[in-house]
């Protein structure tokens, strides 16, 4: 198994972006179980490394510093957090969240330096989370600019890694994040393959990764399929 996994909120509230912090230190238990080891992306990407997970958490939700970085700390597992900067110290309520959306609490500047200490990595989600197709390609570049920007003046570095909003992308915008990282992250879900377009790297969705069965062994053939399944049935749907 290597694969990069997607969270957003860790909390008990059941909405498709939560995921509840038992259930997280459940799955890196499971994870160290089936000698999959938790690796930093840079690690992964390695064409030398053939089997890990990296965890990545995306828009900044303060559950991350309150829920999940207990758990990260206890299991001395490496993280990458995907920040909507303008949204910090606010909510996710930003113009393109869709209505239905539960509306979540963000990190604070001071949580987020706090996770950057704790060795969290702290990578760009733009500045106000948009669909990036929707825009010309000097407005995709501020956006990743306006957030490299922010975390750089507050961190003292500049993301190495970029996730799209809502997964959104297009050949145009591809070749504009792209430029500015080492590789951007999708929600195309399914595993690394052997040969990834660093543009375009696809996910798995924590969503996905709850049930009994799958926790007792998420690297083991049946989980495998059924995440297949989930992501052939996504495609199917239109899902990016």
């Amino acid at each position: 198994m290597r694969a990069i996994i997607t969270f957003h909120s860790i909390d008990p509230g059941g909405s498709a972006l939560s995921y509840p912090a038992e259930t997280l230190d459940r799955l890196l238990a499971a994870l160290e179980r089936c000698a999959v080891p938790v690796l930093d992306l840079d690690t992964l990407l390695l064409p030398a490394t053939p089997r890990g997970v990296a965890l990545t958490f995306d828009d900044g939700i303060r559950s991350v510093f309150t829920a999940a970085l207990p758990v990260l700390r206890d299991r001395a597992a490496p993280a990458h957090l995907f920040l909507t900067t303008d949204a910090v110290g606010g909510t996710n309520r930003w113009p393109s969240q869709p209505a239905a959306a539960p509306t979540f609490e963000m990190l604070r500047w001071p949580e987020v330096e706090a996770l950057h200490r704790a060795g969290i990595r702290i990578e760009a989600h733009t500045a106000t989370h948009p669909d990036l197709r929707t825009l010309g390609d000097a407005a995709v570049a501020e956006e990743c600019a306006r957030a490299d920007a922010s975390i750089e003046r507050r961190l003292g570095r500049r993301p190495r890694f970029f996730a799209y909003p809502y997964g959104y992308n297009d050949a145009r915008v591809r070749a504009v994040a792209g430029a500015r990282y080492r590789a951007c992250l999708t929600t195309e879900m399914r595993c690394l393959g052997g040969e990834e377009v660093p543009a375009a790297l696809p996910r798995l969705d924590s969503h996905y990764l709850r049930s009994g069965w799958v926790l007792r062994n998420p690297a083991g053939l049946s989980s495998r399929l059924y995440l297949a399944a989930r992501g052939a049935l996504r495609r199917l749907g239109g899902q990016p």
